[in-house]
């Protein structure tokens, strides 16, 4: 026969041990300030700069990014207008990463990384292609 008592105390004990066992949710975008890792860090092929002339498609043209499409050649402080689905960003480039912020001030899809670095915000990919000194080139395009 079934000791009733000893079930009323192990089935809450059990029941609360399965409770520690949770998972924190990870946010879809870490802030800019975030240290990147391997999990969430996608990468592509990156253009390595080699001697050439470190040029963008579209150069500074940034004009060229208001469709969303484009690929130019950025500085801190340069302002990116985009109807592409992540909105005007913002321009930061410093030790060797490039970091992109809404132009509103908002953080919500701040993003920041090396060459290579890949981010989608909203139906938009963000491609950070290449960081020499104090300018990037980012690739902006419509998924």
């Amino acid at each position: 026969m079934v000791d009733r008592r000893r079930c009323l105390i192990l089935l809450p004990l059990a029941l609360l041990a399965a409770g520690c066992a949770t998972t924190q949710p990870t946010p879809i975008f870490a802030a800019a300030s975030a240290k990147p890792t391997a999990e969430n860090m996608p990468m592509m092929e990156a253009a390595a700069p080699s001697g050439a002339p470190f040029t963008a498609a579209d150069g500074r043209e940034l004009k060229a990014c208001a469709d969303g499409e484009c690929e130019v050649l950025v500085r801190t402080g340069d302002q990116i207008p985009n109807d592409g689905g992540a909105g005007p960003l913002s321009v930061a480039v410093q030790a060797g990463k490039v970091g992109l912020a809404p132009a509103s001030g908002g953080m919500g899809g701040a993003v920041s990384g090396p060459p290579g670095m890949v981010h989608q915000i909203n139906r938009q990919l963000i491609v950070i292609v290449a960081v020499q000194g104090a300018e990037g080139i980012i690739r902006l395009s419509k998924k």
